[in-house]
């Protein structure tokens, strides 16, 4: 098996496994591959840097049925569903919290400060976002999916 950083032409980034090069490269040329946040079918391999082994005491990681059997965690879903999932997210967050738009950084502090409360949602740029995380403010990124 080989995973690849994947890209879309919306700039998501996701992972993907595939058993060869040509696999990919196969469902890459038929459009068969798919953003799982915005379903775009433009998919280009990212970045990656490489995966340089070292010596190390940890157990050894289980692939397969034996890594399935150790999984751990009450709740599963199958792959598939994920993006089902990520829109009732999506719906849930529109229709209980409050749009507070361009004010999101401002809005979040106040809430990290606990001078409002957490149900709200609304845009930051890359670099607010960054600077929000480095102030130690949690943030999670609801993706829009799109409607086939």
């Amino acid at each position: 098996m080989i995973k690849y950083k994947l890209i879309c032409s919306f700039e998501h980034r996701f992972e993907g496994w595939f058993p060869s090069i040509k696999e990919f490269e196969s469902q890459q040329e038929k459009k068969q591959l798919l953003c799982p946040l915005c379903d775009s079918s433009v998919i280009r391999k990212d970045i990656m840097s490489p995966n340089i082994k070292k010596k190390s005491t940890k157990t050894p990681r289980q692939h397969g049925k034996d890594a399935v059997k150790n999984m751990t965690g009450e709740h599963f879903t199958m792959g598939g569903r994920a993006r089902t999932l990520l829109k009732q997210v999506e719906k849930h967050v529109t229709k209980n919290f409050e749009n507070v738009g361009k004010n999101f950084p401002r809005e979040a502090r106040k809430a990290h400060q606990g001078k409002r409360n957490e149900e709200f949602y609304g845009t930051a740029t890359k670099k607010e976002a960054d600077k929000l995380v480095g102030e130690g403010i949690d943030l999670f990124s609801v993706p829009k999916i799109r409607d086939n």
